[in-house]
């Protein structure tokens, strides 16, 4: 843990990562939260909306960071979130990111080929930030920071059962627990000199516990996790703008009854390239993916082949 709040730290000094971050793994519960908050601080009597449909296929499996030739179990999520970030003043904005989410997953058999196939849905968890901006860009000094802190809190069920037996912890829509969350934004613009800026982001997640199998039996708790971005966005004089992101991921074990549990945590770098497209003034889409380029899993698990979402962004001030 202290070497993740390092690393934290010293993306918030600026050394270098945009909008914030998750690549699904297999023992992560509901949406991919983190890595969903797109929207920086807000100016003062700014309403902004973010809403994104991502689609995470899991078909990887992999030992340690040797991908292993199992074509036996697959899976995917299904995510919409909805981002609403208002600025109250030149120094303070709140966010709340609300989700619904749909998991499958399959299982085929090694003995008779026959496959299990299983589907959960519904409410998941959501995160309210407050906001601050150290350094507010304007036409002169292009630079902008900011930092935040919340909380993750525990909307989504994770009590779901099948035939009366309760659902993997990974396959329920919600944690159960509430979360403490860290999170810093820094950008840099270069225009007119150069027709880019170069952003990062980083967030940590505290996890609590939750009591899923009653209030008198020991408590799960999913691994804490820390997700950093670096990237570049390009500007043309079209409709069209372009970025690329590297995004790293790393969570520890989830534990339960104070104990880690195998084959849960691990590291992640995966590749985020973008298009924008402006519709209109206050209105923009994107369309992104998520390509792994490094992962160093504890144990042997199922993780994200890739990433496809789509998001709709809206800006609405609300001082005209």
């Amino acid at each position: 843990m202290q070497k993740s709040i390092t690393v934290f730290l010293f993306f918030l000094l600026g050394i270098g990562v945009p909008s914030i971050a998750l690549a699904q793994a297999c023992c992560s519960a509901g949406t991919p939260l983190l890595s969903s908050l797109e929207l920086p601080s807000t100016s003062a009597g700014t309403l902004q909306f973010a809403l994104t449909y991502e689609y995470n296929t899991l078909r990887d499996v992999l030992s340690a960071s040797s991908t292993l030739n199992d074509d036996s179990r697959r899976r995917a999520t299904h995510s919409l979130l909805l981002e609403t970030s208002y600025g109250f003043s030149s120094s303070f904005s709140a966010s709340v990111l609300l989700t619904i989410v749909q998991q499958e997953r399959s299982i085929r058999s090694s003995f008779d080929g026959g496959e299990s196939f299983l589907k959960t849905r519904g409410v998941g968890d959501a995160i309210v930030l407050l906001k601050y901006n150290l350094i507010r860009a304007n036409i002169l000094n292009q630079l902008d920071v900011s930092i935040g802190a919340g909380a993750k809190i525990p909307l989504g069920r994770s009590n779901l059962t099948t035939d009366s037996i309760l659902l993997p912890a990974d396959m329920q829509p919600g944690t159960g627990a509430w979360d403490g969350i860290l999170w810093g934004y820094v950008s840099q613009g270069f225009v007119p000199t150069l027709p880019l800026n170069v952003f990062a982001s980083a967030s940590y997640r505290y996890t609590g516990s939750n009591a899923r199998f009653g209030n008198n039996q020991e408590s799960y708790t999913f691994g804490n996790e820390l997700v950093a971005n670096l990237g570049v966005g390009f500007r043309t004089d079209k409709e069209l703008d372009f970025s690329l992101v590297l995004r790293f991921r790393q969570t520890t074990s989830d534990r339960f009854a104070a104990a880690a549990i195998p084959n849960t945590g691990g590291q992640w770098l995966s590749a985020v390239p973008g298009v924008n497209v402006k519709v209109l003034d206050n209105l923009a889409v994107r369309a992104s993916g998520q390509i792994p380029v490094y992962r160093n899993l504890e144990g042997t698990q199922l993780t994200t082949s890739y990433t496809a979402s789509v998001t709709l962004f809206y800006t609405l001030s609300m001082l005209e």
